[in-house]
């Protein structure tokens, strides 16, 4: 392992680190993802029209918007 001057580089040393490997798992994710028939929070089906504009979506457009705004997810029934 690399010296460091402190322990604040030490720190940053590693959340690049993790950052990194974050970045890779979406990447190679969103590589072989197209999308899902139905709604990873409530289940619904996602409508054609939006997979078409966005076609790697796992949530309808209500449940992501409020993911989006709150960071949360809608209950399934």
């Amino acid at each position: 392992m690399e010296r460091f001057a402190d322990e604040l580089d030490l720190a940053q040393f590693r959340i690049d680190q993790v950052t990194e490997l974050a970045i890779a798992a979406i990447r190679k994710h969103a590589s072989v993802a197209v999308g899902r028939e139905s709604c990873r929070d409530c289940g619904d089906v996602i409508p054609a029209k939006r997979l078409r504009y966005v076609p790697n979506a796992t949530r309808c457009a209500p449940c992501q918007e409020q993911q989006e705004r709150h960071g949360t997810r809608v209950a399934r029934d």
